[in-house]
């Protein structure tokens, strides 16, 4: 596979868990599509999550399948944006 790194502002539609629910953030939180470069996709799978501090913020990567590619999204807590970070595609 050849990863690509995008780093560009996305929109993501995500399901959260139910309020109050005593769990991990990316527990609760999971993307089930997003749009970039005015196209949607469907999130098939999420394969991996990990969690990065930076200072008062936490961001949340999320690696994702949608089609035959991995999406890398990457959610920060403190300013509520997504980014997809890279894309790994057959090549």
């Amino acid at each position: 596979m050849v990863t690509n790194r995008i780093n560009e502002r996305v929109r993501v539609y995500a399901v959260h868990g139910a309020p109050g629910e005593r769990c991990a953030p990316h527990e609760r939180l999971r993307p089930v599509a997003f749009c970039w470069r005015n196209r949607q996709y469907r999130v098939s799978e999420v394969t991996y999550v990990w969690r990065e501090s930076r200072g008062e913020s936490e961001r949340y990567h999320f690696a994702v399948t949608a089609g035959n590619n991995v999406y890398e999204l990457l959610y920060e807590t403190r300013s509520l944006n997504w980014t997809l970070a890279s894309v790994a595609c057959e090549g």
